[in-house]
């Protein structure tokens, strides 16, 4: 019997894995894909494998776990990178951590037993405590967890430790600054993105006084914690590991900017009702996650960071990952180079106890859009310092579905989400 099925499965498996052996090689877009990546992996041509990164994916797991390495360099795991601290020094945040890692491995993967979700668990645990200790000047965050799981289940503890050091310096840095500032900034740039493509569509959705804040999961996880399918997880990593970090708010105005119409037939002034939508537009994702990637990307071409900040009139500061992701990521072709810049730049900077300077900008010719942009920052701030409860309900350790609650019932909550006073 068990003979048969064997048979039966490797009999299916041949049915529906067949591509390769039907056309010939240079008919094949995925044989000339992976020639092209492994072409460029030979040639250690790390441009185009970020334009394939941000273009097709990488399309598989197996490809991944070639690509990934090399774009964050850490392909040699016998070289240890520059750290600010001592494993022996425990971190603050360490406890948090703890209450995290037990919420982790419930969307995917899929159908786990309670024994293999228990070590996952263990794995993430040292994982996030191996980074936390190795950069204490690092402030975990909720949401943290979320990415470094991808890397686990992709990866494994022990490389997953290593390539997750690169991302929190180089990608994840302002999240895991000591306050929300550098987020509330992104999130109020996010909000002036969508109006300068769909005036319409951001009155619509400014008018119903809902904040940018249904997008927070969205990027401080990458859209880990909004998606329970990690094919379409890994592809946005392909997408955010080949880009400027400010790529995560570019996906997140063009897939606001693709919902058009079903937010417009939304109940006018409905804050309850249009912000609960937004917060689970992920969701939605179903076959046009890569023209989704796609129109990230023209966005980004069309508005460069340093002008939507401008056109913002909202300045991230100069250590910026964003604003320094070309000064310090881009040059690096290698581990010693790495190693050089995490001693000489990323270490001073997250060792600084000095108030961050922003850059500096452009004045605005538009008065009326630089007042709207401050007045959603300055209500985004106020929010964050009203209360803990009210942070811990719209960030990713709460339901949607309690914050709507709390929106449509708590008239002090609809003060504080409508004036901020």
């Amino acid at each position: 019997m068990k003979r048969k099925q064997r048979k039966q499965r490797k009999h299916a498996k041949k049915k529906t894995h067949h591509s390769y052996k039907e056309k010939p090689a240079q008919d094949n877009e995925e044989f000339k894909e992976t020639f092209k990546i492994n072409q460029a992996l030979a040639a250690e041509d790390y441009a185009l494998l970020r334009e394939i990164g941000r273009k097709n994916g990488f399309m598989s797991n197996a490809i991944r776990r070639r690509v990934w390495p090399f774009l964050l360099h850490c392909q040699d795991l016998t070289i240890n990178k520059t750290r600010e601290g001592l494993f022996e020094v425990t971190h603050k945040d360490e406890e948090q951590v703890k209450l995290d890692v037990v919420r982790s491995f419930n969307s995917f993967p899929k159908n786990i037993d309670e024994e293999d979700k228990r070590k996952l668990e263990g794995q993430l645990n040292r994982v996030i405590t191996h980074v936390l200790r190795s950069y204490p000047s690092l402030h975990y965050y909720q949401g943290f967890h979320d990415i470094c799981s991808v890397f686990i289940l992709l990866f494994g503890e022990k490389y997953a430790s290593t390539l997750v050091e690169s991302v929190a310096l180089f990608y994840l840095r302002d999240e895991m600054y000591i306050s929300m500032e550098p987020v509330l900034k992104k999130l109020t740039i996010l909000d002036t993105l969508i109006r300068l493509q769909d005036e319409e569509l951001s009155n619509f959705i400014t008018e119903a006084n809902v904040l940018p804040y249904y997008c927070l999961s969205w990027v401080i996880t990458w859209c880990s914690h909004d998606l329970d399918d990690l094919e379409k997880i890994t592809r946005l990593f392909d997408l955010f590991l080949s880009s400027n970090p400010f790529m995560v708010i570019y996906f997140s105005a063009a897939l606001v900017l693709s919902r058009r119409e079903q937010i417009l037939a939304l109940p006018p002034g409905d804050t309850s009702t249009i912000h609960t939508y937004l917060t689970k537009l992920p969701k939605s994702l179903d076959g046009e996650l890569d023209d989704l990637c796609q129109k990230a990307c023209q966005l980004e071409a069309t508005y460069s960071v340093l002008e939507l900040q401008c056109q913002s009139s909202v300045a991230l500061d100069q250590v910026s990952t964003v604003n320094r992701f070309e000064q310090d990521w881009l040059p690096i072709v290698s581990l010693e180079n790495l190693n050089d810049t995490i001693e000489r730049h990323i270490i001073p900077i997250l060792q600084d106890k000095e108030e961050r300077k922003p850059i500096e900008l452009k004045p605005v010719v538009d008065r009326k859009k630089e007042s709207n942009s401050n007045s959603i920052l300055q209500r985004l701030y106020h929010l964050d310092r009203k209360d803990a409860l009210l942070y811990t309900l719209v960030t990713v350790s709460a339901g949607v579905g309690l914050l709507a609650v709390f929106i449509s019932n708590s008239d002090l909550m609809r003060e504080w989400l409508m004036t901020g006073v």
